[in-house]
């Protein structure tokens, strides 16, 4: 049975990853970077899409992007940074459903959100890059974190001007990121686990 966040014996915190438990669910891992690889793609194209159709469908793919990460969240409950991979997957489910209901929202208001999404992920990313410092690939982590930060401030200080297709691409980048992030830290658990055999 899973636990309610709060009864979580991983709450939040600010503690290394441990690499057994990255180890031990390394499928779940690669699982996910390979599924934010595939949606961060679809992103990507999408900006060539009408503005309507690229909103919506890239609410659902920010979703689906989410649910994924949430899954694995939830299947690596043993693992210190599952309740903020837990946090991340709610905010983009959240930005996600927004898209979805409000696509033709101002350029504007589509930016803001934009915004807080890019900002939120990349102090969540940073924040799991903290924790798995000791891991292979985790420098990428660093690399996804500030990037996702700077999309989101160089969106808020009107560096991007042009709303759905820009925004298409910015997710696809930071979906692209982060699955490979994801990959790589599997593959990095998977070459502790040889050097120790």
């Amino acid at each position: 049975m899973v636990r309610p966040l709060g009864e979580s014996s991983t709450p939040l915190r600010f503690v290394p990853a441990d690499i057994d438990a990255v180890r031990e669910k390394r499928g779940w891992f690669l699982a996910l970077g390979v599924a934010s690889i595939v949606l961060g793609v679809l992103a990507v194209l999408l900006p060539f899409v009408a503005s309507l159709i690229t909103a919506i469908v890239l609410g659902w793919l920010i979703v689906l992007a989410g649910v994924a990460e949430g899954i694995h969240a939830i299947q690596s409950r043993g693992w210190a940074g599952a309740g903020w991979e837990l946090v991340s997957a709610l905010v983009q489910v959240a930005f996600g459903l927004l898209l979805v209901r409000f696509p033709m929202t101002g350029k504007v208001a589509l930016m803001v959100l934009a915004s807080a999404y890019f900002v939120a992920e990349g102090a969540l990313r940073l924040v799991r890059a903290y924790q798995h410092r000791g891991l292979r690939g985790s420098g990428w982590l660093v690399f996804d974190g500030i990037l996702a930060l700077a999309l989101g401030v160089l969106i808020l200080t009107g560096g991007v001007t042009t709303a759905a297709t820009v925004l298409g691409l910015l997710v696809g980048i930071s979906l692209l990121t982060g699955g490979t992030s994801m990959i790589l830290i599997a593959l990095g658990a998977a070459r502790v686990l040889r050097t120790r055999a």
